[in-house]
């Protein structure tokens, strides 16, 4: 089974998200146009998750880490 759900970011109409279900596995991509790379490299990670760096015009993040988990982390509360 997949499925697949589209949601545009409020502030910035170039960004959307995707979130994804996979056989139950459930991950979000993030996709943003931009005017250049910012690296040459093909896989990055960064500290919202990993970029795939594979279309000049445009970035894929697999969003590893969430808001929240982020900021318990900076809280010391990560368990």
């Amino acid at each position: 089974m997949l499925s697949i759900k589209t949601f545009e970011d409020r502030y910035n109409n170039n960004k959307k998200f995707h979130h994804v279900n996979v056989l139950g596995l459930k991950f979000r991509v993030a996709t943003n146009k931009r005017s250049k790379r910012k690296s040459n490299k093909v896989f990055y990670s960064t500290n919202r998750g990993i970029v795939f760096n594979l279309i000049p015009s445009r970035y894929l993040c697999l969003i590893t880490r969430t808001w929240y988990g982020l900021q318990l982390i900076k809280r010391g509360k990560k368990s």
